[in-house]
């Protein structure tokens, strides 16, 4: 039995080569705004506005995609937002989020750290929800899905759509370090975003609904923040 919904599968089918490209534009406009966010913290804005950037830029982001797609009159369901498998997907949500915990832990542990929790302030848990909102509407529903139309074989698709996810993370250190390099992310970071990437992958693959994967990124999301490496 296959792991992939077959309404996933059949959606994939109905997409052509200007779908890719419009995914591919839609990437180039968030690394726009990863840049841009980069520049603010080299700015004299204050530190609200600075914190405050990671709620509206993506909020900025998601409206400008929302009004993009009305206006291109396609099926919400298309990107994930159903209430179809719901149940499903927010179970392998939940379920996900715990195993990255535990790996993310690990990792640290292997490497000779303690390991402590804290409880983040309300503002990042804000931020959480918007950037995990954002990123899987983006990401997930929308360009791994619309490159279909220029790449048959999903595998292939995965593999760049996990680059690409990967590559947005960067700018805001390079700007900010004046350095362009792989280097800025550390070796357990860059695993621990690629495996949030196949792991959200898998939920919303596995159930053709998106809230499942946008919980489990708002769980690796906290967990990064609740965790204290000494």
């Amino acid at each position: 039995m296959s792991w992939v919904n077959i309404q996933y599968k059949n959606n994939l089918r109905k997409y052509e080569k200007r779908d890719g490209l419009k995914a591919l534009v839609t990437y180039c406009l968030i690394m726009c705004s990863a840049f841009f966010q980069g520049w603010l913290y080299t700015t004299n804005v204050n530190v609200f506005v600075l914190n405050s950037s990671q709620i509206w830029i993506p909020l900025t982001l998601a409206a400008a995609f929302f009004y993009f797609f009305y206006c291109s009159k396609e099926n919400i369901g298309s990107i994930g937002i159903s209430s179809d498998n719901i149940k499903n997907s927010i179970v392998l949500g939940f379920g996900g989020g715990f195993v990255l915990l535990v790996m993310q832990t690990t990792l640290f542990i292997v490497q000779g750290k303690s390991v402590s929790f804290t409880s983040p302030p309300l503002l990042n848990w804000i931020i959480f929800l918007f950037a995990a909102f954002e990123e899987e509407i983006l990401f997930r529903g929308y360009i791994q899905t619309r490159l279909a139309g220029l790449i048959n074989s999903q595998w292939i698709v995965g593999i760049i759509n996990s680059i690409l996810f990967l590559s947005i993370h960067y700018p805001v250190r390079w700007v900010v370090s004046r350095t362009v390099s792989v280097d800025v992310l550390s070796t357990v970071y860059i695993a621990s975003l690629l495996a949030l990437h196949f792991f959200c992958d898998a939920v919303y693959k596995r159930t053709n609904c998106l809230w499942g994967a946008v919980l489990l990124h708002i769980i690796y999301n906290a967990v990064g923040a609740m965790i204290l490496i000494q």
